[in-house]
């Protein structure tokens, strides 16, 4: 009877769901606590996605909460670089929110088919991150809180997108201290930053560059900083100073220079990590120009172990 019960369950959880003034066509993916549809508005016939929280979760005026915080996160930004969100509704005891529809892939997906990036193409992802989390930071104090490829996308045009603010106002709730600190870990744990572990209220932009910087790893290497690990164990690797991932260029053809950067932005301890994304842009640059820089110092390790640079390239 439970495999019935639960095989009924998930036939109703791909059947489209009905809301107001839209045409929903099909899924497009499907989270931990929300799934995302392709639709059309049946007024305007613009393509759209549309986020539809579970049922599970919907019964809680927490998560509902929070959920509809990532809309408005959305919907106050408008950068070209992060997904628009048009608004935020619940219909027949569903809670949602319509954004805009990006006809392309996650970089999760692409590496799903690609194994692995080159140094080029992580650069240029880096650069647009970092362009769109700067303004987010600069003008409205953002911060994303789960940068990982899944989290990426990329258009027909080429454009480079972030999607998924919702732990971003999390943070910001605990904050203001309308809720209390949860039991659990917000984030990713293979991309998540120490100080998110350590359930730092204060969080600034450095939070989102480590993630940044453990997804440019595995984007340029195709696997994660610590694979084989559990979900706590990986949580502490992140933490722990003897903890390091291989150097990059053990698995591919990698210049030092970019090595080098992934070495600042995964540094454990915030205080000595690259500061801000301005300057991660900046670095983007200069290593796409074939720059290395000064050896870091190993007092304030980082998750990658960083050799130094062969003789051949001096």
């Amino acid at each position: 009877m439970t495999d019935e019960l639960t095989t009924v369950r998930d036939i109703g959880r791909d059947q489209p769901p009905i809301l107001p003034g839209l045409a929903v066509e099909r899924k497009l993916g499907d989270g931990g606590m929300a799934t995302v549809w392709l639709a059309t508005d049946r007024l305007t016939g613009i393509k759209l996605a549309v986020k539809v929280l579970k049922p599970e979760f919907s019964a809680s005026r927490e998560d509902v909460e929070h959920f509809i915080a990532e809309s408005s996160a959305m919907e106050t930004i408008n950068h070209e670089g992060i997904v628009k969100s048009y608004g935020a509704d619940v219909f027949d005891g569903k809670a949602y929110y319509i954004m805009e529809y990006v006809d392309g892939y996650s970089f999760g997906q692409l590496l799903e088919r690609k194994q692995h990036l080159p140094e080029e193409d992580c650069l240029l992802i880096c650069e647009s991150v970092a362009a769109a989390l700067d303004y987010a930071w600069n003008n409205y104090g953002i911060v994303h809180c789960d940068i990982k490829p899944d989290n990426i996308m990329i258009n027909g045009n080429g454009i480079v997108k972030l999607t998924d603010l919702g732990l971003s106002h999390t943070f910001k709730f605990l904050k203001e201290g309308q809720i209390d600190i949860p039991d659990h870990v917000l984030g990713t744990p293979a991309y998540i930053s120490p100080e998110q572990i350590y359930g730092d209220v204060e969080l600034d932009c450095r939070a989102d560059i480590y993630s940044l910087g453990a997804t440019l790893y595995h984007l340029a290497t195709g696997r994660v900083l610590f694979p084989h690990l559990g979900s706590e164990e990986t949580m502490r690797a992140h933490c722990d100073a003897a903890q390091q991932a291989p150097d990059p260029r053990k698995f591919h053809h990698l210049s030092h220079g970019f090595c080098q950067l992934l070495e600042v932005m995964l540094v454990k301890d915030r205080d000595y990590r690259i500061r801000t994304w301005a300057d991660v842009f900046e670095v983007c640059r200069e290593v796409e120009a074939g720059a290395e820089f000064a050896p870091r110092s190993n007092a304030y390790p980082s998750s990658i172990g960083l050799l130094p640079a062969p003789s051949s390239a001096s």
